[in-house]
């Protein structure tokens, strides 16, 4: 299995590295909330390309586990996020860009509870999200998303 999985990586890097306007990146984040006493793993990596310096095309497909401490509830999270983005505003020197995604979320998953079976999970999303790319070079960016406006 670890072989397939390097084998793949090896291969989507090939691909990615050969193709001119195709970009990689992602969301890995963990974090504790005191307020409901869980913590959230996600992993999210993004997959998208360029087709010109004005509109681009890309997916997150991924992970999402939640679990509340103390108890022996969990919830475990697939989702596919596709997304046209529009970049709006390019400074003079290409350094900050400005953009929207728009975009469909779906995801589908299970809960397990102390005391019952567990139950099927189902969510999607529909929205923009506003965001903000740092290009330090032409073949690196810090990107940020602000927000989310639509419906959960």
């Amino acid at each position: 299995m670890k072989k397939i999985f390097a084998l793949a990586i090896i291969a989507l890097s090939t691909l990615v590295a050969s193709a001119e306007g195709t970009y990689i990146g992602g969301n890995v984040g963990y974090w504790h909330s005191g307020a409901n006493n869980t913590n959230h793993l996600t992993i999210l990596p993004e997959l998208g390309y360029n087709f010109s310096k004005t509109w681009a095309i890309g997916t997150t497909v991924g992970y999402d586990y939640i679990h509340f401490c103390g108890e022996k509830t969990s919830g475990h999270m697939f989702q596919v996020a596709p997304y046209a983005r529009f970049s709006y505003f390019r400074s003079s020197n290409d350094l900050v860009q400005l953009f929207v995604d728009g975009g469909v979320g779906f995801g589908a998953g299970w809960t397990s509870y102390e005391d019952e079976d567990s139950k099927t999970a189902c969510i999607w999303n529909v929205g923009l999200r506003p965001g903000i790319a740092i290009n330090l070079s032409e073949k690196f960016s810090f990107v940020t998303h602000i927000g989310f406006l639509g419906y959960k």
